[in-house]
């Protein structure tokens, strides 16, 4: 995410602070409400935890989706089968 979408997302969730206070007036503290305002929280503390700038690719870890070999699972169980072991 780059700081201008994540700038962007922020004003957004601005918007829809006000939009959900100006709805909080109308239909007053009851458990939608409450449950908005509970969401709304959720997706701030979310916006304010992300970095400015992404990682970058040297801290990321690349899992290949090829097989794995055989040979590594030797004498393992094979959970999703009850416990049988591999030959």
């Amino acid at each position: 995410m780059t700081a201008d979408a994540l700038t962007a997302a922020r004003r957004k969730a601005t918007e829809l602070r006000r939009a959900i206070q100006s709805l909080h007036r109308i239909h007053g503290d009851t458990p939608p409400m409450r449950r908005l305002m509970s969401d709304l929280g959720w997706i701030e503390s979310g916006l304010g935890e992300l970095p400015a700038t992404p990682r970058a690719a040297a801290d990321r870890v690349l899992v290949p989706d090829t097989p794995y070999a055989r040979e590594m699972w030797h004498g393992a169980d094979d959970e999703g089968l009850g416990g049988r072991r591999l030959p």
